[in-house]
């Protein structure tokens, strides 16, 4: 895994972990903020942790998933043809180190617009704060000031990373004609457009900034096309991401731009006749990183059981959802896992449709 592959988020945990088991001093945690607030690139990769259990396990390639509004920081059109109230909600402790949650609401209004408001927040508490002895030559003075320290405690500070994110998406079906003798079949179009707040707090530096993003999707059934009954749904996703590159101000008077990205893909599903269950596949790519793929297959059988196995960046996601009715309401509860470098990763989340 190369160091652009690691997302600095992780490669914070690992860091904030040898700082609590070694007497490294304060100075050179500041030093390794310093090192990251310059890394413009990851100013935002807390977002990429995720913000549903379904879109993790996926490889989070799911720019074109449409009809899932925790999508949304892949592709905001993904709220789009929401029907109902819809709520869903993500738990993840990071390696044993961070707490990660996401929570979120859309909600429909007429027939054509849909609007939500989605939060995420990582949290690293009980940061034990370790001065710098290095600067002390003598050993015995040095064993001196550790024995004084230990005695009295350390101090502690923690860190927090929150985004809150204001979603709206627009429904749009046309009637295509491609002509050949065929008649008018419709393509299903919605368009959405994120407005993200994105705060960071970290011992005394705290960041500020606003992001956009915009993306749309088409949305088709092949048989209108081929006149083939056998064939299924096939969805182009495409988004541009921290639209004009998002900017995030700290309090040390330093500026990080995340740059814009572009995403698109395609998701591919598939029914088998009067089989109980149907395939999908996903496929991502990202401009800025040429070389990045991501893939995800998912098995539902009977519409209640979903089966997942997605690729990230070198790391294999995997998942499973339940959905089912309850009191008038569609329910699922979804668990994710993936190995890591850093320890086993472990996802809850769900989502409830009024």
């Amino acid at each position: 895994m190369n160091p652009r592959q690691l997302h600095i988020t992780n490669y914070t945990l690992r860091v904030i972990w040898r700082l609590r088991n070694s007497v490294t001093g304060i100075i050179a945690l500041l030093s390794f903020v310093g090192v990251l607030t310059a890394q413009s690139n990851y100013a935002d990769a807390f977002l990429e942790i995720g913000t549903s259990p379904r879109t993790i396990a996926l490889g989070q390639a799911t720019v074109a998933l449409p009809f899932h509004p925790a999508g949304y920081l892949s592709n905001p059109a993904s709220s789009g043809f929401v029907r109902k109230l819809h709520i869903n909600g993500l738990y993840i402790n990071q390696f044993g180190l961070a707490d990660f949650t996401a929570l979120g609401f859309t909600i429909p209004t007429g027939k054509k617009y849909q609007w939500g408001i989605q939060a995420v927040s990582l949290f690293i508490g009980n940061i034990p704060e370790h001065p710098d002895l290095m600067g002390i030559q003598n050993l015995e003075a040095r064993r001196d000031s550790i024995r004084a320290l230990t005695a009295s405690g350390f101090s502690y500070f923690s860190d927090r990373e929150t985004a809150v994110n204001f979603n709206v998406s627009r429904n749009f079906t046309s009637l295509i004609d491609l002509g050949w003798q065929t008649t008018e079949f419709p393509i299903k179009i919605p368009v959405g457009l994120n407005v993200r707040l994105i705060h960071k707090s970290l011992y005394n530096l705290t960041g500020v900034g606003v992001g956009f993003d915009l993306g749309t999707m088409f949305i088709v059934e092949l048989k209108n096309i081929f006149f083939y009954e056998a064939l299924g749904e096939l969805v182009v996703g495409t988004s541009l991401t921290n639209i004009a590159d998002t900017r995030l101000f700290w309090n040390s008077k330093k500026e990080d731009a995340v740059p814009m990205q572009w995403l698109s893909g395609i998701r591919y599903t598939q029914k088998f006749g009067k089989l109980p269950m149907n395939l999908a596949f996903y496929y991502q790519k990202n401009n800025q990183y040429e070389d990045e793929r991501r893939y995800g297959i998912e098995c539902a059988i009977f519409d209640v059981v979903h089966l997942r196995i997605g690729r990230n960046e070198g790391t294999y996601q995997s998942g499973i959802g339940i959905t089912f009715n309850r009191y008038g309401k569609t329910m699922s509860i979804g668990y994710s896992f993936s190995d890591h470098e850093l320890g086993n990763a472990h996802r809850l989340g769900g989502w409830v449709s009024f």
